[in-house]
């Protein structure tokens, strides 16, 4: 009788195909656990950044002072412009044109913020001058990335 031939493969070559893969696979794990964390430090201060000239822009065009306040306890800030003291841990209190404005550091899971800031400060009306000019630090696992803002009121990232 004639043998026919028999494509396809083995159980023994798909569970070492499958090992080979599951090795590869722990081997980079820890390198794409470090790149997650880096993009969440990285849009944590994107953001910040972004709110910050928010903030010193809708100053200058609404012809009012608009009042930036962060709490690092919680992690978190918010932005306002009616005049009233805006606490991020009630977000209604914190309101631009009506539209609630505040993030939360919950959206950002393991970076932690510090600032040398009052818990708080106000962009001029005229000119977008910040009350006090300080730096923000946002941390995760070693790695940093900083806000800074001056007193003329230029946001910059370093």
């Amino acid at each position: 009788m004639a043998q026919q031939k028999q494509s396809g493969f083995t159980l023994i070559e798909l569970m070492i195909v499958v090992i080979v893969l599951g090795i590869l696979v722990a081997i980079a794990l820890p390198s794409f656990q470090s790149t997650l964390e880096r993009r969440r430090l990285v849009g944590a201060t994107d953001i910040l950044y972004a709110n910050l000239q928010y903030a010193r822009t809708e100053a200058i065009k609404q012809n009012r002072p608009v009042q930036f306040s962060i709490n690092t306890g919680t992690w978190c800030y918010g932005i306002d412009d009616n005049g009233a003291n805006c606490d991020c841990t009630a977000p209604a209190s914190c309101t631009v044109n009506t539209v609630q404005k505040v993030v939360n550091g919950s959206d950002y899971p393991n970076v932690t913020i510090a600032t040398d800031f009052a818990t708080s400060f106000t962009f001029d009306s005229r000119q977008g001058r910040p009350s006090d000019n300080g730096l923000f630090t946002l941390t995760i696992n070693g790695q940093s990335k900083s806000v800074s803002v001056n007193v003329v009121g230029r946001i910059k990232v370093d």
